[in-house]
């Protein structure tokens, strides 16, 4: 017996043994057809009015022109915090995003 008709009779047993089972056919045809069909087209597919908070270390103008790129309607207003308040705002849900400029970027 070759290996691929023992796959198909495998198969052709699992595909039996599935049709007795309808909850179980309900279940596997939800997830591979509507479910995946609600999440494609709930989540949308850019960001919207993200929070975002910029460490400046750099303070300098390429750093200032970085930091107005992260405009509305993507990102809300950038915050500037410092690097201790990372972890908190992260921790927190305070931003979602943390740009860290670091310093001796080019003028």
């Amino acid at each position: 017996m070759s290996r691929a008709s023992n796959i198909d009779r495998l198969g052709t047993k699992e595909l039996r043994s599935l049709t007795g089972d309808p909850i179980l056919l309900s279940l596997i045809v939800y997830t591979f057809n509507f479910s995946i069909c609600i999440s494609a087209t709930a989540k949308p597919e850019t960001l919207h009015n993200a929070p975002i908070a910029i460490v400046d270390e750099g303070d300098s103008p390429l750093s200032a022109i970085m930091i107005s790129a992260f405009c509305p309607p993507r990102f809300k207003s950038p915050r500037m915090i410092t690097q201790a308040m990372i972890d908190g705002g992260m921790d927190t849900g305070d931003f979602t995003f943390v740009v860290d400029i670091p310093p001796g970027l080019p003028t």
